[in-house]
Order: structure tokens, then sequence, then C-alpha cells
């Protein structure tokens, strides 16, 4: 069976900060659960110990990382970092998901953004900065640096104009206790534009086209 490609509605920092302390705090309590049970018990190892012991560990990297997203998207909403602002109307978003679906189609390039299963009546608002793009609520990070990095974009119009980017991570993967390869991964991420902000696109494009040759 072929594996789904995955796709997202993008980062919601302050929700995904909020969920990742919760479960920091949930691990940290399970830990002192299992300290608790082993000094009743005299036991050297608690299951309690286990569960907590990797949601403490790891949930504070993501909180790390979301909570550092926050003041990235506000000021993006603020329009103090914003280098493009449209609004796709109701009518746009939906011609947008119906060209994006017969790309996908003819391309079999799947776009990582996942609409909304209702469009919203007041349409979508899009708004780039040099770190990313907002589509609606979700946040969607566009480096051309590290791991994971934008690596092409243009502009495409199969009647729905859309900025088309291409993105890759690259990281290691253990092929035997001593041997690691390089794994490289691929994702395209297509961003509705309304139709009287195709200038305003073309600027994304070029901006980021420059900070690509920059790299």
């Amino acid at each position: 069976m072929a594996k789904k490609a995955s796709s997202s509605r993008g980062i919601r920092p302050v929700r995904y900060a909020w969920l990742c302390g919760l479960v920091t705090v949930a691990g940290i309590g399970l830990i002192l659960m299992g300290v608790a049970d082993m000094r009743a018990t005299g036991k050297a190892g608690s299951p309690f110990l286990m569960l907590g012991l990797f949601p403490a560990l790891l949930s504070p990297i993501g909180l790390g990382y979301y909570l550092l997203k926050i003041p990235v998207v506000r000021g993006m909403r603020r329009g103090t970092t914003a280098i493009a602002r449209w609004t796709v109307s109701a009518d746009e978003f939906r011609r947008f998901c119906e060209a994006d679906a017969r790309i996908g189609a003819e391309t079999r390039t799947s776009n990582f953004y996942e609409p909304p299963r209702t469009i919203p009546a007041e349409g979508v608002e899009v708004i780039f900065s040099d770190d990313g793009v907002l589509i609606g609520e979700g946040f969607f990070p566009l480096s051309t640096t590290g791991g994971r990095r934008v690596h092409r974009v243009r502009s495409i119009a199969p009647g729905s104009p859309m900025i088309e980017f291409g993105t890759v991570l690259e990281t290691r993967a253990r092929t035997s206790s001593v041997t690691t390869s390089a794994v490289r991964s691929a994702e395209t991420l297509r961003v509705p534009v309304a139709t009287n902000a195709t200038v305003q696109a073309d600027g994304v494009v070029r901006r980021f086209d420059i900070a690509i040759a920059r790299r």
C-alpha cells in the first residue's frame, strides 16, 4: 500500500505551546509519582517513572520551539514583519482548491497545506514574512537554510493564481551499528493568491528567489 503524503493546516504556536506545557507538567507529575511509588514499595523501578520520562524530556523541546514562533506570528498579524498580505475570497479559495487538486493529480505532488473542511464566508487571509506564511490560522515556516529549507519557488496560475514552494528535509538514518546514510525528503507547499494580489505575489517570489540564491 502506498504511503499517504503528509499534510497540515499549519502550526498554531499558542495552542501547541499550551499542549506541550501540559504534557511536560504531566510527565513531571508521573516522574514524581514514580519516585514516591519506589520509596513506598522499595522497588528499583516504577511504571509511573517510565511513563513520565519521555514526555518530561521531549515536550520541553517542542515548548521552546513554539514559544519562539509566537512572537513571529504576532508580528506578522500586526504587520510589523509582513512583506505581503491579502485575503482570498471564499469563491477564489474554492477555485484554488479545485486547481490544486488538478495539479496534484497531474504531477503527483500533493500539497502539504491541507485546506479547512469548511471555507470561511469571509475568505482566508494570507500573510507572508521572511520567516514563513500564515494561511488562515496556520503558520508554515519557510526558511532557506537549515535542515528543512526552501530550495525553489514559483508563481503558477492554472485557473487560480498560487505560489508553489519546494522544500527539502535532510536527515541521517542509521544503516548499521557503525554507518549512517543521508535521507532526503521533499514537500510541496502551494499557497493561494487573491486575484487582486498577483503583483504582491510576484514580489514574494522574487524575494524568496534572492534568498535561495544567496544561501
